[in-house]
């Protein structure tokens, strides 16, 4: 959990960035930005850090494994010993984001790239550098008064609340390549993910969060790719099977491999194809599947949506269902209408 109400912004510098793909080029500011208010600077630390209340840790990455070749790496490291040198890094850092946002779908923004000191994380109090690109800003209206009268007007300006592109790196185990956190909010697709990917070159940390998160999302696909087609589930079951998995993960502290697998599976034949299927799961998206480690409620929380099965009929009805298969009954009429029948015991 990151605490940063003691924390305090030691230096900001933004520059503009332009569409590369457009070859706009880029804006650099001369001079870091004064935060001039306690107010200010309460506003750039919310922005800064209230999107990452139960933080998901990643950590530089290069080619075969080598952090000391990536250059965002290398410009964090600078910058944590010497960190006067934040305006020629931010500098640095701008050109090589640049230089990675040739893709056509990556907008133009401003890039705020600041020091911050005094962050406390996991009961540990370290300095940070955040880096945040917005490319998307909000209209609000201005009222003022002027005399007797009021003006209103149109501005336009960042919301606080609202991220684009984030990364905060923690100076906390740089050996092992810090840790950091990071999200992008305003590219969805695939082929726009540059800013983990291409830019910061990062890869999740072998922690208890990433182990809980990463069985969870196994799980979900086992069920919905494999057991579907092969067992011929519906959704009533695979919601039931779903339920069982978040039984386990919310009552017990350790995730063991067989006791998990015997409880939410049972079946020993469901059981042995689960553990195929983790086989490939893992080489087909680069994570590993740990047999024990400790639960992470954060991860259990944050994944909560994975849980959850819809029924989706037609375009009429979309019906949750959270579990207890008994309680829901599937048929079809004497006019071969499907329909599904619900027992339940109070209306809310």
């Amino acid at each position: 959990m990151i605490n940063h109400t003691q924390a305090h912004i030691e230096e900001l510098w933004i520059h503009y960035i332009g569409n590369a793909s457009q070859e706009e080029g880029i804006q650099y500011c001369n001079q870091s930005i004064a935060v001039q208010t306690q107010e200010i600077d309460e506003l750039l630390r919310q922005y800064f850090f209230e999107n990452f209340k139960e933080p998901e840790f990643f950590a530089f990455d290069f080619y075969d494994g080598n952090i000391d070749l990536n250059p965002v790496y290398n410009h964090a490291k600078q910058i944590f010993m010497e960190p006067e040198t934040l305006g020629d890094q931010s500098v640095s850092i701008v050109k090589y984001l640049y230089e990675n946002s040739k893709h056509p779908n990556i907008k133009a923004g401003d890039v705020m790239i600041a020091y911050v000191k005094e962050i406390l994380i996991d009961d540990e109090l370290v300095d940070g550098i955040c880096i945040f690109k917005s490319e998307n800003k909000q209209a609000f209206l201005n009222i003022q008064k002027v005399g007797q009268k009021y003006e209103v007007n149109q501005n336009e300006g960042i919301n606080p609340g609202k991220i684009d592109k984030a990364c905060i790196i923690f100076n906390s185990e740089e050996k092992d390549g810090y840790k950091i956190c990071a999200l992008d909010h305003s590219n969805k697709s695939k082929e726009a993910q540059f800013w983990k990917e291409k830019f910061l070159n990062i890869k999740q940390r072998s922690d208890d969060y990433h182990h809980t998160k990463n069985y969870i999302q196994a799980t979900k696909a086992f069920v919905t790719e494999r057991m579907r087609p092969l067992y011929e589930i519906d959704k009533t079951q695979e919601a039931e099977i779903m339920n069982h998995s978040l039984d386990f993960l919310k009552n017990e502290e350790q995730l063991d491999q067989a006791s998990f697998d015997e409880r939410v599976f049972k079946s020993p034949d469901v059981i042995n194809e689960f553990q195929l299927f983790k086989l490939d799961y893992q080489q087909e998206n680069g994570v590993e599947l740990a047999d024990q480690f400790a639960v992470n409620p954060a991860a259990v929380k944050n994944q909560s949506k994975v849980f959850k099965s819809i029924l989706k009929l037609d375009k009429n009805f979309h019906v949750y269902v959270h579990g207890n298969r008994d309680l829901i009954e599937k048929g079809t009429d004497a006019d071969g209408r499907k329909y599904y029948k619900l027992f339940y015991e109070e209306e809310n």
